[in-house]
Formats: C-alpha cells, sequence, structure tokens
C-alpha cells in the first residue's frame, strides 16, 4: 500500500526542522515583558526555570530577573562536603555542589526558600523553620522556630489512667545542621537577597493522631495538672484553654467527649545575630506560625 502524502510529510525531518523554526521566530517576537510574566507565573517550578536559561542568552537574560526561588536539597552530613543524609522519598533533590551555579543563574533574588529533606532515622519527630533576615553590611538576623514531639496524650473518659507518655530525651541535631548548611550557601547567595528562609521536618510516624503544640513552660504545668487531677474534663478544659496551648490540630476521627488521641509537641522559638557573642533571645511563638510550619510540608 502506498502512504498517503501527509503520512509522508510526516516522517520528512525538513518538515520538522520548518516548524521548529516558525515556533521559535514567533518566540522571538513576544516582547520581553510578556515573556517575564510568563516566567514569573512558573517561579516556583525551579526546574523548568533553570531548563528555560539555557536555551538562550536573552532568556538567561530573563530568568535571572527572578526575584523569588524555592529549592530542594538533601540534608548534609556535618563536617563533610559530599556526603548527605539519604531522604525517604524518591522526588527530585538539587546536589548541593550546583548551588552556587544557581545563584549565578537567579542573580537578583531577594527571597530564597529551600527545603532541607527528611531522612529515615530514630530521632524525634520535629518540623522547624530558620527566617534568616540580611541586612546592610551582610549582617544577618536569625529566628529559628521549631517543634519536636515529646509524647502522647490518650486517654478516654471513663479511663482513670495517667494519660501523657513522655518520651525521655530528644535530639536537636537537625537544628545544627541548619546552621551548618546557611553557612556553607551564605558566600555564594546574590547581593539582592534579603531573606533567606530553611525548612526542616521528619513528621514521619505521627500518624492520624491530633497534634497539641505547647511551650515547655506550659507542658511542665500540664503535667502538674495531671498529677493532681484524675478528672477526664479538667484535661480537655485546660487543652482548650489558648493560654495554655499555642495551636491545637484535632483529629477528625476524634469525638472531644469521649477520648483524647493526640501527639504532643514543644515548641522552642530563638532569634539571634550573626555574630556568637550576642545574648539570645527567646520569641513568642504564636499559633499563625504553628500553621505555617506545618502548612510547608503538607
Amino acid at each position: 500500500m502506498r502512504r498517503s502524502k501527509s503520512a509522508k510529510q510526516s516522517h520528512n525531518p525538513n518538515i520538522t526542522v520548518r516548524r521548529s523554526e516558525r515556533l521559535a521566530d514567533n518566540f522571538k517576537k513576544l516582547p520581553d515583558d510578556l515573556i517575564l510574566k510568563i516566567l514569573f507565573k512558573i517561579q516556583d517550578d525551579t526546574k523548568t526555570l533553570i531548563r528555560c536559561s539555557t536555551v538562550c542568552k536573552n532568556l538567561h537574560f530573563l530568568v535571572s530577573k527572578i526575584d523569588t526561588a524555592s529549592l530542594k536539597f538533601l540534608c548534609p552530613n556535618e563536617g563533610d562536603d559530599d556526603d548527605v543524609l539519604l531522604c525517604s522519598q524518591s522526588h527530585h533533590h538539587i546536589p548541593q555542589v550546583a548551588f552556587p551555579a544557581l545563584m549565578k543563574v537567579f542573580a537578583n533574588l531577594n527571597f530564597l526558600e529551600i527545603k532541607l529533606c527528611s531522612f529515615p532515622s530514630s530521632s524525634n519527630l520535629h518540623v522547624s523553620r530558620l527566617n534568616c533576615m540580611i541586612g546592610d553590611c551582610d549582617s544577618i538576623h536569625c529566628e529559628l522556630i521549631f517543634a519536636i514531639q515529646v509524647g502522647v496524650l490518650s486517654s478516654t473518659r471513663r479511663s482513670r489512667n495517667i494519660p501523657l507518655k513522655l518520651n525521655g530525651k530528644f535530639d536537636t541535631s537537625f537544628a545544627e545542621t541548619m546552621m551548618f548548611f546557611l553557612k556553607k550557601m551564605v558566600p555564594h547567595w546574590p547581593k539582592t537577597l534579603k531573606k533567606v528562609v530553611i525548612l526542616s521536618a521528619n513528621m514521619q510516624g505521627s500518624g492520624s493522631r491530633g497534634k497539641v503544640f505547647i511551650g515547655e513552660e506550659e507542658l511542665d504545668n500540664f503535667v502538674d495538672l495531671i498529677s493532681t487531677s484524675m478528672v477526664y474534663e479538667s484535661w480537655l478544659n485546660w487543652l482548650n484553654n489558648p493560654k495554655n496551648v499555642t495551636y491545637w490540630r484535632k483529629d477528625a476521627q476524634n469525638d472531644e467527649h469521649s477520648w483524647l488521641r493526640e501527639n504532643v509537641w514543644i515548641l522552642y522559638g530563638l532569634g539571634f545575630p550573626w555574630v556568637k557573642d550576642r545574648v539570645t533571645t527567646d520569641i513568642v511563638v504564636m499559633e499563625s506560625v504553628v500553621k505555617e510550619l506545618l502548612g510547608a510540608f503538607e
């Protein structure tokens, strides 16, 4: 059988080349302002932006105008530039060695978000956010906000058992990892950068239970309440008081009139300048901040 004329044309490489050339010519006719608007629409898709920057010099120049970027890296092992902690998920990661080249592509960044992927570990579950504000003369003011799971609250109205089981010690090495990563990145980020946010979380195994986020002093008060009162309603009223609990994300399956099934997380907020000899100050962690922490990993 003879192939049709259209079928022959579809396999003709010359026609394909001519079609690509026409599309390229049409793209070149687009004004830079319109291309920039398109690029800003996909500024959360860093991988696509990087690919765009390699197409031609003009696109490379336009991509460099992007002022916001979000990058995802594996957690580094402190003290070893090439060693990383393996991620528990199979999504795409950017190699750390690529960071200097990326900062040359995004040469006019104002805001940079970095996510350090979690990894299988026996350490406590945690979620954290390191905010870095860059001032004049490259001064850096940091705010570290993090939550660590410290126990499980499980009880029913009829139960008279002590409902709160606390973990012994908790690991804060993730905070050191974040600072280590920050110090490695500082020499390479662009002069235009004003704010950097580094996020880290290991929330695997937290399950479908509710999550109670509470300060260290408030947790001590709650432990004292449980030790002196075995009345279920008193625990419930205490937890529902916003003066005691920063944020309570209740389990959708939980009927608060029959049982409590909550993971208890302790909250910390620390502020410190880049200069090491300055005194560390506490930060008040609000409900909106906790929601923002959780939202970054959902």
